[in-house]
């Protein structure tokens, strides 16, 4: 089983005094390389297809927004961050939620 190159438990919306994040950083920073991200989205250790999210850089000023639309099974490009974080979260209240991403392996 290869490493994750990242985790994060987000919330089912925003945090305490948070317009759109749900959760908080995390990083992508120790894998490096051209490679493709796999998505992986649970819901208490099942794979859930209904939530969707967008990810995006904490930085000074306005935050930019990396990804959109990102769900179970999407395949994105690799971004070297230690200051990602999931935002405008779309998915059943009360209900936290935990997304791996895990290096692709194409066929």
């Amino acid at each position: 089983m290869e490493r994750p190159i990242g985790i994060i438990v987000s919330e089912p919306g925003p945090l305490p005094g948070q317009g759109s994040r749900s959760s908080g950083n995390f990083s992508t920073d120790w894998f490096g390389g051209e490679h493709v991200m796999l998505v992986e989205v649970t819901v208490d250790g099942q794979v859930d297809g209904t939530i969707t999210f967008n990810i995006a850089e904490d930085s000074s000023g306005s935050d930019p927004t990396k990804f959109k639309d990102v769900h179970n099974n999407s395949q994105l490009q690799y971004y070297k961050s230690n200051k990602l974080y999931l935002c405008e979260t779309r998915c059943p209240p009360n209900k936290n939620f935990t997304v791996t991403f895990k290096p692709y392996v194409g066929e």
